[in-house]
């Protein structure tokens, strides 16, 4: 029977239904697939690299047979991003550690950072530089060197503490082909836009037919990027104090429960060091880390040491180390109590040391990486050579034999004289610095300088020069030059020069060239007729002695880092000079100060001004004194400096001393021909300013007129200039912060976004009311600050503090609107964008005479020392146009930025100087 009509219809509607039903499934899975692809960009998000960034990484190449090492620090710096999304690079090879047997299986090495040391090189050390082109997605397109590829000359590492001629010349693109370079360069790019961990791992092809193996990892970035190793665990029963740890200078917090979670930063055989608790009671423990690691730790911190366990893949390594403390601290100089030991005891003393640490290690050999076990090997070789080092000198100290080493067993010295010094892998250790130091003593006795009784930086030097190359040269140097302008700035900084320069043009390692530049110029400000770089000292009870109250007749100033009683000798010194030729301040350090009688004799004294200096190194940083030394500075009557000098224990120092005060007392005292010459130049002095009053007043009254309306118009002219700079800076404000919020929707933080919105145009309408003033009220001032930090808080969660000295009335005084910003602005986004919640940010505001002071102190990356003039913050120079504007009557407004140089702190601070009426 056909269908009829209306068969037909019901038929066709149900075709259609069963069509929409496949649509919407169809619709559904796609759907799905879309949110899990969205999910999947949550969890390894892109990165939209943007023109300025950087990043650093190490490269670490060896081959199967293990018969080459190489290292390379690479820096990637993007120059520009092109509007098809390619990104150009500049890639340089900030350093090169490499490695390898010869033939004969000799060992030879060569480090870029320690070149051969050449006398008078009047350039800094070149880098290899290349630029690569790559896509948006990282894959690289073009790779070219910038540079002539460099010579390296290869030199003897193994057992050899003097200089060797080199063993093989190879170019720089020989041992890092650009093709590996490109390779591994690739991989980095496409994990870091991808969002995904870098490869542990990666195999390079060489022209054997076989892989080479490379170790790539990313070290440091001017943006955040996911960290690759992992500490956590649970300390139970930590007490209040305890509530923040430590690992390799990053700070983080425990839980409540004593509960903690790290994410780290490991390199190839990084060590990285954990702490907590109070100083001189720390808890603590190092562990040799790599990338992928994870370590979990439980203790009890009632007692840390004996509870103590380990978890995770680096347990092992962890267990190590804690096992080795013990011996290493047994063996070390600190605890051998080498001093009382008969040279038999000493080298049996060693000989078990050495049978305990083969004990741990035979423990751990199938549970550690053979490499992390030679690290140890090494290490201890160090610890015991050290010590042997020091046993030898104190022993020597005793006998005082004419001949050298007489009285000691040729197989002592063994261990010293072919324990490879060049190349160790241990640079900046503990143990192998310590050794470096007493080695170079020792290599002064060998060559016979000791007995010829030379001492001095010439004498190291030379040692050095006779003794070592690599780090192994250029930290001797470094030391002896460091100690030598520590020892005596005045006489030393000329005559030191050719020297100080000669290592800044020949070393690469810019941790000692940084601090050595640190250290020449605080040495110059004490050259002879400098004023003097000590204004004031900080006291014990919380005042300030202004030392320019000492003007008038000449000064002498002793700083005593020591016990009061080391400045017995200078009672009858000071008594013999009389209070109307020179005064005598004597600034005793607080950490020094002991029950003494020495201290109140020297305070009866008439010509005495006798102070305890505050125990805050932040405050008084112009001396330079370590713990258990003094020193002597002489200054003319109007407070310039005649000279210094370091107690070094010699039998004539008091002596010396007394030439000193000598030397002062004359530097007020005229002469006849001195006498003789002042009348002269004041007679022709006083003719001539008769002469000239005259000639002055005639013109005087004629200009007087014209300099008003002259006047008028520079003040007109001032006012249209602060305007135009004001309607630059607006627009840079506004773009900075559309910026922000562009970046917001870009990573859909959708919700984040619209709360900046609405903030910022609160913040807008305040700054657009304020565009016509040329000054408004520091209370305005600073709620558009906090309007600001909150808007930028949404971004990167710092945290910030803005402090107010109660003298500063915040109603009344009035500044330039948005001065401020632009600072605040440079803090957060070069300082604290990487740092999370951890970055803080301190605003702090005081009145100081004539100025208004602003100090903005973060706790961020600090600055960059190879930063270009020209790639400075727009923003800062209008602030600068705006202070070179707004000074006026001779009070002139300064901007003064710097680095935070403490032991474990970076950041930058920034103190603006305003003048007020």
């Amino acid at each position: 029977m056909r269908p009829n009509a209306m068969d037909r219809f019901k038929f066709f509607c149900l075709n259609l239904k069963n069509m929409k039903q496949k649509k919407l499934l169809s619709l559904g899975i796609i759907l799905l697939l879309a949110l899990s692809q969205l999910f999947a960009q949550k969890q390894h998000p892109t990165m939209a690299l943007k023109s300025g960034d950087w990043f650093e990484t190490d490269m670490r190449i060896r081959n199967v047979a293990q018969t080459f090492d190489y290292n390379f620090n690479v820096r990637y710096e993007l120059l520009s991003k092109m509007s098809n999304g390619n990104l150009v690079f500049k890639v340089t090879l900030e350093r090169m550690r490499l490695k390898y047997a010869d033939a004969k299986n000799t060992w030879l090495g060569y480090d870029s950072h320690y070149p051969p040391y050449l006398e008078n090189r009047k350039k800094n050390l070149t880098k290899q530089v290349y630029e690569i082109t790559a896509d948006s997605h990282g894959k690289i397109l073009t790779l070219k060197s910038l540079s002539t590829a460099q010579k390296i000359n290869f030199l003897s590492i193994e057992g050899k503490t003097t200089s060797s001629t080199p063993k093989t010349e190879l170019s720089a693109d020989r041992v890092f082909p650009i093709a590996h370079l490109k390779q591994i360069s690739e991989t980095i790019i496409i994990s870091l836009i991808a969002g995904k961990d870098l490869a542990k791992t990666l195999d390079l092809p060489n022209s054997t037919g076989a892989n080479d193996i490379a170790n790539p990892v990313l070290e440091s970035a001017s943006f955040k990027f996911p960290k690759n190793a992992l500490i956590e665990g649970i300390i139970t029963n930590l007490p209040k104090a305890d509530s923040i740890y430590e690992i390799h200078h990053e700070i983080f917090k425990f839980n409540n429960d004593g509960s903690f979670r790290a994410n780290i930063l490991a390199g190839l055989n990084s060590r990285r060091r954990f702490i907590f608790g109070e100083f001189d009671h720390y808890k603590t423990f190092s562990v040799l880390l790599e990338p992928l690691d994870t370590l979990i730790i439980k203790a009890d911190a009632l007692d840390f040491d004996n509870t103590l366990s380990f978890a995770g893949n680096a347990a092992a390594k962890a267990s190590l180390s804690k096992d080795l403390v013990s011996v290493f601290n047994h063996q070390w100089v600190n605890e051998s109590n080498y001093r009382s030991k008969s040279l038999e005891e000493f080298l049996s003393f060693q000989k078990q040391g050495q049978k305990d640490f083969d004990g741990i290690i035979n423990k751990y050999k199938n549970r550690v990486s053979p490499e992390i076990l030679n690290y140890c090997r090494t290490d201890f070789k160090y610890v015991q050579a050290g010590t042997k080092l020091m046993y030898l000198s104190e022993y020597r100290k005793q006998l005082k034999p004419k001949i050298p080493f007489d009285e000691f067993p040729k197989a002592f010295f063994k261990s010293i004289d072919t324990l490879p010094v060049f190349m160790s892998g241990l640079d900046g250790g503990l143990y192998y610095n310590y050794y470096l130091t007493w080695l170079l003593s020792y290599q002064k006795t060998k060559l016979g300088m000791v007995n010829a009784d030379q001492y001095g930086f010439y004498t190291d030097f030379a040692t050095a020069l006779a003794s070592f190359e690599g780090f192994p040269l250029y930290f001797s140097i470094y030391q002896s030059l460091k100690k030598e302008l520590h020892k005596s700035e005045v006489e030393s900084t000329e005559r030191l020069k050719s020297y100080y320069e000669d290592f800044i043009h020949n070393c690469g390692d810019s941790t000692l060239t940084n601090r050595l530049k640190e250290i020449w110029t605080q040495a110059r400000q004490w050259l002879p007729g400098n004023p003097s770089p000590i204004k004031k000292l900080f006291l014990q009870d919380g005042s300030a002695l202004e030392l320019a109250k000492f003007k008038g007749k000449p000064l002498v100033l002793i700083v005593n880092n020591n016990n009061p009683d080391v400045l017995k000798g200078f009672i009858e010194l000071i008594k013999k000079q009389k209070g109307s030729q020179v005064h005598f301040v004597i600034a005793q350090s607080l950490s020094s100060v002991e029950k003494s009688t020495v201290d109140q004799k020297l305070r009866e004294l008439p010509n005495v001004t006798y102070v305890v200096l505050s125990d805050d190194g932040n405050k008084q940083k112009n001396f330079d004194l370590y713990y258990l030394q003094t020193k002597v500075f002489t200054f003319t009557s109007d407070f310039r400096v005649i000279s210094s000098y370091l107690f070094d224990e010699s039998p004539d120092e008091h002596q010396v001393v007394e030439e000193m005060i000598k030397n002062a007392i004359d530097s007020s005292v005229m002469t006849k021909e001195q006498k003789a010459s002042l009348i002269n130049t004041l007679g022709w002095s006083i003719c001539s300013a008769l002469l000239t009053s005259v000639i002055v007043f005639s013109v005087y009254r004629a200009r007087i007129s014209g300099q008003k309306k002259k006047t008028l118009l520079k003040n007109k002219i001032k006012d249209l200039e602060i305007k135009a700079i004001r309607s630059q800076m607006n627009p840079h404000f506004m773009f900075n912060a559309l910026n922000s919020i562009q970046s917001l929707i870009n990573n859909h933080q959708y919700k984040e976004a619209n709360i900046y919105l609405e903030k910022f145009s609160l913040l807008m309408r305040r700054v657009l009311n304020n565009s016509e003033k040329s000054f408004v009220s520091l209370s305005d001032e600073l709620d558009a600050i906090t309007l600001y930090c909150e808007l930028e808080q949404l971004r990167f969660n710092f945290k910030y503090e803005i402090e107010v000295s109660p003298e500063v009335n915040t109603q009344l005084l009035e500044i330039p609107g948005m001065i401020i910003q632009p600072l605040v602005e440079n803090s957060i986004l070069h300082g604290l964008a990487q740092k999370g919640d951890t970055g803080r940010l301190v605003i702090h505001i005081s009145c100081d005479q004539k100025y208004l002071k602003i100090i903005i102190t973060d706790n961020g990356t600090g600055l960059k020392e190879n930063k270009a003039e020209g790639n400075k913050s727009f923003g800062l120079k209008l602030v600068k146009e705006r202070l070179i504007l707004l000074s006026a009557n001779g009070n002139v407004g300064n901007l003064h930025l710097s680095s935070i140089l403490a032991e474990n702190e970076n950041g930058v601070t920034a103190v603006l100087t305003i003048p007020i009426d």
